[in-house]
């Protein structure tokens, strides 16, 4: 019983001996190091930083200037009423009428057995396979035409560039309008006497007919009548032979009669023109 008693009384021993061991021998008043209370302090930061509690950084703060804010973009200004409507579309012009005449490769081709120096290759082109007068080209293709009538007449013809069928001609040289008259001085009753000349820039210029009188006192036939003519874009009124229907033209066929007066049918094709003469193209 004894030695039951005494190991008894060893093991007890040996448990509280264990229970100190376990304990700290530092003492419980000492100050924790200071690299253990930085890293509290971290944790206690990181607690915040988690929770949201953390101070907002200098640059998000209220204290940072504003930026200054964009100019907004200025509305583009509305368009006047008339302005937005599109301009109406002008109609398109006619394409230009085509006529029976002899067709060209070359200005030679233009020439007449008639010609002169006025008329020669030179005064023409050939453009598109159509005869393109040019008028005088010189005072000397003048002097050559109209050599004679200088010598009888002392008017001198020199080439006008402003001529009135709107290409240069050759007309006489003024000082007034009375130099241009034809039928002697103060006449007035015919056709290209005073009153149907002006004098410009040192030339005479025909600026047409007045009335039927005129055209009949100067050609003694009732037929003529003074009836408007193009000419290069010019409209020119002069003497021409006048109709009332079809039938007071030309029995070619290749004329009608309109306002008053015969003019070359339109053509359809160069077979059409043909009909009329093989030499014809419709141009």
């Amino acid at each position: 019983m004894k030695k039951l008693l005494f190991l008894l009384s060893l093991m007890l021993v040996f448990v509280v001996s264990c229970g100190d061991g376990g304990k700290s021998d530092e003492p419980e008043n000492q100050e924790k190091p200071a690299d253990l209370t930085d890293s509290a302090d971290t944790s206690e930061n990181q607690d915040q930083a988690d929770t949201g509690d953390t101070t907002e950084p200098a640059e998000l703060s209220g204290d940072t200037e504003p930026t200054e804010p964009t100019n907004p973009t200025e509305p583009s200004e509305t368009p006047d009423e008339d302005e937005s409507q599109e301009e109406p579309q002008e109609p398109e012009e006619p394409a230009a009428e085509k006529f029976c005449q002899y067709a060209c490769t070359k200005a030679s081709d233009c020439v007449t057995v008639a010609s002169n120096a006025v008329y020669d290759e030179d005064n023409f082109k050939c453009e598109n396979g159509r005869c393109i007068y040019l008028g005088c080209l010189s005072d000397a293709e003048c002097d050559e035409v109209y050599g004679a009538v200088t010598q009888a007449t002392g008017r001198v013809y020199r080439c006008n560039k402003n001529g009135a069928y709107g290409y240069p001609e050759c007309t006489p040289t003024c000082s007034n309008a009375a130099d241009c008259n034809l039928y002697g001085e103060g006449s007035t009753q015919y056709a290209y006497d005073l009153d149907n000349n002006k004098c410009e820039n040192g030339y005479c210029v025909f600026t047409g007919c007045l009335s039927d009188a005129e055209c009949e006192a100067t050609t003694y036939s009732d037929l003529y009548k003074c009836l408007p003519q193009e000419y290069s874009g010019k409209t020119l009124k002069i003497c021409t032979v006048a109709c009332q229907s079809d039938g007071d033209c030309s029995d070619s066929g290749l004329y009608e009669c309109k306002n008053s007066q015969c003019v070359a049918k339109s053509c359809e094709s160069d077979e059409w023109c043909r009909k009329y003469d093989e030499d014809y193209s419709c141009l």
